[in-house]
């Protein structure tokens, strides 16, 4: 066997390294897969980049949505929060005036993103409370937010308790939710969090996110109902999140995989193992001052609209308080603020933007596409065999800075190419191929090292000068000129020169 590889390296030396340049691709690809990727840091890395800029391609590509819920952000701006006098809390009199007008408008639901749990005015929260008490079980689901208390002593975080909590106690179309996303070490939100585990009086609970609870709302007034199983959204959500229920207080559930809402069976909301499911497809970046956001989608009224109306609310809070706020029948309403002083700005893939617009692109998301999802084996398969093939041919025609730069232009065109694919919610897993290319790069660099080492000896280590006086003059002349011949002949020996 030995005997004919040489043969076969002296006789095709191109092909023979180009085939040993493709076994070690592959080679490194394996090895990767088997340290499993995701707790990798440079993988995660690449593979963080490479869906951030596939997002933004997708943002730019994207002037039209099917199967999508149409949104109004009534938002509390730094003009707004200057009128109202800049208070520590927002006045929770004006988010009782809110909710009321917006309850009366037939919207499809309405997200508070506001945390209630800390106090203000008496009479304001009296106020509120007896509209949460009273508010109409045949009325739009309303969803509050339920922030949680990380108690250094236990295992589990406590959910923080409001002045309303009994108001609505009982109430199906009233729920608090969690609005928590996981930021990662760069300071960027790319991934969701579904549900949240917490512990009240020695029980476990499990809070669903607020883009969980408004996509099972939007995914049923969209798709319809599971056949025989015509449940309210919110009953299926709960159903689906049973599961995932810890069994007692003393810590966190291991990472379990499941489907919380398999309709439609295309698109479903599943919890895995990996994070490929966690990550946030962003469609809608922040624009200030503009009164229409993100793509176009058909309007619950006809027509079209753009996926997201803004009105300031103190605008919404003038208008005639005795008749419906206009253009707010079927859509989603999110009530929340992007006042500088609000501590409730983000780093995402597509910019900074206000905590209630990131809700807005996750709830976006799930109805449009459900959780992100790898591609089938053998697409990945096929990706993974055309970047190693790709990288081998580079390197074993150019030179290593103009074989990189070819390589990212073949990933970019890869990543134009399959962005429809990237849209309807498959992530293709880049990073691997991507870093193992690198690997093979940096491997292919130390092999031209180590030959060159065996070729020159210890004079490797000196910077070569083609018109030093060492050349010039006679002496040394002899040494360098059989150090080249050397070379040279080396080099034939082990498949010709590069």
């Amino acid at each position: 066997m030995v005997a004919t590889l040489k043969s076969w390296k002296s006789r095709h030396p191109v092909l023979f390294e180009l085939s040993i340049s493709i076994l070690l691709g592959i080679l490194i690809e394996l090895a990767l897969l088997s340290f499993q990727p995701p707790t990798l840091l440079v993988v995660r890395r690449v593979a963080d980049d490479t869906a951030d800029r596939m997002i933004r391609l997708a943002e730019r590509t994207t002037d039209r949505l099917t199967a999508s819920p149409a949104f109004t952000f009534i938002d509390i701006d730094d003009t707004t929060w200057t009128d109202w006098g800049w208070p520590l809390v927002t006045p929770r009199g004006k988010i009782e005036a809110l909710l009321e007008r917006v309850a009366r408008s037939e919207p499809l639901a309405i997200l508070l993103d506001v945390d209630l749990a800390f106090p203000g005015d008496a009479d304001e929260e009296a106020t509120l409370r007896r509209f949460l008490a009273t508010y109409d079980p045949a009325a739009p689901p309303l969803l509050l937010v339920r922030s949680l208390i990380d108690d250094p002593g236990a295992a589990l975080p406590v959910p923080r308790p409001t002045p309303y909590d009994e108001a609505v106690k009982g109430k199906a179309n009233v729920l608090f939710t969690s609005p928590l996303f996981e930021r990662d070490g760069d300071g960027n939100v790319r991934r969701w969090r579904l549900f949240a585990e917490a512990c009240a009086q020695d029980q476990p609970l499990v809070i669903p996110s607020m883009h969980l609870a408004a996509a099972m709302i939007a995914r049923q007034a969209i798709h319809g109902a599971p056949p025989g199983a015509p449940a309210p959204a919110l009953d299926r959500m709960r159903s689906g999140l049973a599961p995932f229920l810890p069994a007692d207080c003393s810590g966190h559930e291991a990472e379990r995989e499941g489907v919380i809402d398999g309709w439609p069976p295309a698109i479903p909301i599943a919890i895995a193992q990996d994070d490929v499911s966690k990550r946030v497809i962003y469609r809608v970046p922040w624009k200030t001052g503009a009164v229409g956001l993100g793509p176009m989608v058909e309007s619950p009224t006809g027509g079209e609209t753009q996926l997201v109306a803004v009105r300031p609310a103190r605008l919404a809070l003038a208008a005639d308080g005795a008749a419906p706020l206009p253009g707010l029948n079927g859509r989603i309403v999110v009530i929340g603020g992007s006042f500088a002083g609000s501590g409730d700005w983000h780093d995402t893939p597509i910019g900074r933007m206000p905590g209630s617009l990131m809700i807005v692109n996750a709830v976006e998301a799930l109805p449009q596409n459900g959780t992100p999802r790898e591609p089938l084996p053998m697409e990945q398969i096929t990706i993974s065999l055309t970047i190693i093939v790709l990288a081998s041919l580079l390197t074993s025609f150019l030179r290593p800075s103009v074989a990189a730069w070819a390589l990212a232009f073949g990933i970019f065109v890869l990543m134009v190419v399959s962005i429809s694919r990237f849209k309807s919610g498959v992530m293709l897993d880049l990073a691997v191929p991507a870093v193992g290319a690198v690997l093979h790069d940096l491997g292919e660099a130390v092999l031209k090292v180590v030959r060159e080492v065996r070729a020159q000896g210890w004079r490797w280590i000196l910077k070569p000068h083609e018109h030093s006086p060492a050349i010039v003059a006679g002496a040394g002349h002899s040494d360098i000129h059989a150090d080249i011949q050397h070379d040279v002949g080396s080099s034939a020996g082990e498949g010709g020169t590069k």
